[in-house]
């Protein structure tokens, strides 16, 4: 049977996960990665993308949270995602998604600062991603 380990996702907002799981997915700048009880010490840049989160070693159908990127901190009995944004995907109204989306685009045609035209280029990217993964 798989070993349980604490795991923590943190965003700026709030600290969305806080409890013992069986595996958790990542996914690092370097390539996806999973995480298990007895992990070596690791510290990971994280990209933008989906964390899966299996609280059992049955769960088939595990909790899917959308970071923005981050770092993830692994030791043998615990991880900690520090993320730059996290959302969980069952909960995303897709619709206001679209829309944001929508306005990020005419907001980015309208600009002509390109210093605002980047923050607004960075933002689009995040959302396109989390739209993707739903």
């Amino acid at each position: 049977m798989a070993g349980m380990f604490k795991f923590e996702l943190i965003s700026p907002e709030e600290k969305l996960i806080s409890e013992d799981v069986t595996m958790v997915t990542i996914p690092g700048a370097e390539g996806e990665f999973g995480v298990l009880e007895g992990h070596s010490p690791l510290l990971s840049a994280v990209k933008a993308g989906i964390v899966r989160v299996h609280k059992n070693a049955m769960n088939d159908n595990p909790r899917r949270i959308f970071v923005a990127g981050g770092f993830a901190d692994v030791t043998a009995d615990r991880c900690v995602l520090l993320a730059e944004e996290a959302h969980d995907l069952s909960l995303v109204d897709v619709t206001a998604l679209d829309a944001e989306i929508s306005k990020m685009h005419a907001a980015f045609a309208a600009q002509e600062d390109a210093f605002e035209k980047v923050k607004l280029q960075n933002r689009l990217d995040v959302l396109t991603a989390k739209r993707a993964a739903i």
